[in-house]
């Protein structure tokens, strides 16, 4: 039977009786994410993740300069909150809330001139869930090619400073500022380019951070050795906590705290080698001639490599 993060932070407090649960709980956890830090792309890390966009759609609406609330004739929905909103062509905002079907806020001022004009609302911006690491891959399943994601906001504004292009799909992600929306406040974001209009989803891969644990976190395949490995690195804490003034810890001893540091980071590395004979993954033997990056120029090239049809690059 798989251990789960609750037997492991119990078996800790055997050895520290006198530590507070919660600061036991916290040296696992702590653990925890020392061992996903020391490799970030671990398999076990691994999510398989899809970035679904949503059709773009026009509305008639009123701005005023200098307010962040944006008014229309009850064509606003719940689902706008988080999504792209600009009048003409630039520039972009984030509709952070929506009090009503009449009303949205934006997350800033609007800072051009007053207008009753038509509005743009539309998926701008991936919101990359809060355990989110890193990106793996980025598929492109109507065109047969990856998506970048490596590309810098810097970048794409020399290349599109006033986000002027538009297709049904986006041809990369480019790296951009957190998130503002309350309910995703700090989470990554990637910004699609150029701006989606249709209904897309991307298969993707994503490498996740060490959050913190849920006691039924269970430890499984190339993890079913962390237990062990963990509860050496929580001990390692303990023996460096010498307790209160009223209760000291039995479990002080600064020299068992170096040799359980050591033998944690030992652990470490024999669970890394455990995952790589598990689910090794090596990139430089895969073609990928046969599987293009999108093209940031419109041009024929990905037409002749791929099935993708001419209304597909235009």
């Amino acid at each position: 039977m798989a251990q789960t993060y609750a037997d492991v932070w119990r078996s800790v407090k055997l050895h520290a009786s006198a530590a507070p649960t919660f600061l036991v709980r916290d040296w696992v956890n702590d653990a925890w994410k020392t061992l996903t830090r020391k490799r970030s792309t671990a398999n076990y890390l691994r999510v398989n993740y899809a970035l679904t966009i949503n059709a773009a759609r026009a509305v008639a609406v009123t701005v005023t300069r200098g307010s962040a609330t944006v008014t229309s004739v009850g064509l606003f929905v719940a689902a706008d909150v988080g999504r792209t909103f600009r009048v003409q062509n630039f520039p972009n905002y984030t509709i952070i809330a929506q009090p009503d079907i009449n009303t949205i806020t934006l997350d800033r001022a609007y800072g051009e001139d007053n207008a009753s004009s038509t509005g743009q609302i539309y998926d701008g911006y991936a919101v990359l869930p809060a355990d989110f690491g890193q990106f793996d891959l980025i598929a492109d399943p109507y065109n047969q090619r990856r998506l970048a994601f490596w590309i810098t906001e810097e970048q794409l504004n020399m290349l599109d400073p006033t986000r002027q292009s538009s297709d049904t799909g986006p041809r990369l992600l480019a790296t951009a500022s957190p998130s503002p929306v309350p309910a995703t406040l700090g989470q990554t974001r990637y910004e699609y380019w150029p701006k989606p209009t249709a209904n897309k989803s991307y298969p993707c891969y994503y490498y996740k951070q060490g959050t913190s644990l849920a006691d039924s976190f269970a430890f499984v395949g190339a993890l079913s050795e962390a237990g062990d490995v963990l509860k050496k690195g929580a001990l390692a804490q303990c023996a460096r906590w010498p307790g209160t003034a009223d209760k000291l810890n039995p479990y002080f001893n600064l020299g068992l705290a170096d040799r359980l540091d050591k033998e944690f980071d030992l652990g470490c590395q024999m669970l890394s080698l455990r995952d790589d004979d598990q689910a090794g993954s090596d990139y430089l033997r895969i073609n990928w001639d046969r599987w293009p990056l999108a093209d940031l120029a419109y041009n024929d090239q990905s037409l002749r490599r791929t099935d993708a049809t001419i209304a597909d690059l235009y």
